[in-house]
């Protein structure tokens, strides 16, 4: 037989006058969800109308921000800090999906309110925290959102898929060098940006290096992606690696750690997915190659005598004596 939580039911707010809070989250700032979350608000206010003992007396709201991670929500940080202050006594949300998708999450945070005295109120699942099974409900559901998080992070991965195999581009388009046909959706020539790609491969090509170059950009006026002649080594090393300029769409360049935490991870270059054919070409194959070559051997690292890992650079700076 299950044990009965400690938190009885006489403890809970159900139906008590008391101070209450509202929750309320999208996942996305896409207008449709939007519009879901201002939907979602007037519902509140009709639930509250329900609930003349409540006292409202303010709103927590996250729009666009996943539910896997509660510390990424700056509204729910807030509301647990508020909390602490026990400047309320009851949460009201919509779900558990709402409040969370992450099961360790949900449980943690409501096990603190709880220690605290606050109760939480899940609406549509019918779930009062301070409840005597109401960490057992609690559980269930929160479980159940967490495998719809695993399930809609599998259908995503799927989804990229088919959409490389289609060659459907990712992103918002800011690639230097060309603009995108709000029409058609494909990539086209930016005249001018293409003139600056072409003089930095050159320039390259030619022998100097990625601050060298940089500092001639700078010096001929040209301008970068945002339209500001500022440029540096880093600016420069980015276009010169980027296969884009050879007609390839590239995918892969970095993968979510897992469906929880949903941290990015960049992929090392050798592990890119190319797709021949969604940019119009820039640079020769031949040109490409040659300052990738350049590059690789400017970048190459050695391992010293005591195992340690040095930039090429400075290895001859040391041979020469300079090192400190």
């Amino acid at each position: 037989m299950y044990n009965m939580s400690p938190y009885s039911l006489s403890r809970s707010f159900r139906d008590k006058p008391c101070r209450a809070v509202i929750y309320g989250r999208a996942s996305t700032e896409h207008e449709a969800q939007v519009k879901a979350l201002q939907n979602q608000m007037q519902w509140y206010d009709d639930v509250a109308r329900f609930h003349p003992q409540w006292n409202v007396i303010n709103r927590y709201i996250d729009q666009g921000i996943t539910g896997t991670q509660v510390y990424k929500r700056d509204a729910f940080m807030q509301m647990m800090e508020d909390a602490k202050q026990h400047k309320f006594d009851l949460i009201v949300t919509r779900e558990v999906c709402r409040f969370a998708r992450n099961t360790v999450d949900a449980l943690v945070c409501v096990r603190q309110l709880a220690a605290m005295g606050i109760e939480v109120y899940f609406v549509n699942d019918n779930i009062w925290t301070l409840d005597g099974d109401g960490e057992l409900r609690l559980t269930i559901m929160a479980t159940m959102a967490q495998e719809e998080s695993r399930k809609i992070s599998e259908r995503s991965l799927a989804g990229q898929r088919v959409s490389r195999e289609k060659g459907v581009l990712y992103g918002n388009g800011n690639i230097f060098g060309y603009t995108r046909n709000k029409l058609t959706k494909q990539f086209e020539i930016d005249p001018d940006q293409a003139e600056t790609v072409k003089m930095i491969f050159d320039l390259y090509d030619s022998g100097m290096g990625e601050t060298l170059v940089a500092k001639e950009l700078t010096r001929l006026g040209r301008k970068n992606g945002v339209g500001k002649v500022k440029w540096d080594a880093g600016k420069v090393s980015k276009i010169i690696k980027r296969k884009n300029y050879l007609g390839y769409t590239v995918y892969c360049q970095s993968y979510s750690n897992n469906y929880l935490e949903q941290k990015r991870i960049k992929r090392d270059e050798s592990e890119f997915v190319y797709v021949k054919g969604g940019f119009p070409q820039i640079i020769s194959e031949e040109q490409y190659e040659r300052c990738n070559a350049i590059r690789r051997s400017r970048t190459k690292r050695l391992t010293d005598e005591k195992g340690r890992t040095r930039s090429l650079v400075f290895s001859r700076l040391r041979m020469c004596g300079v090192e400190k």
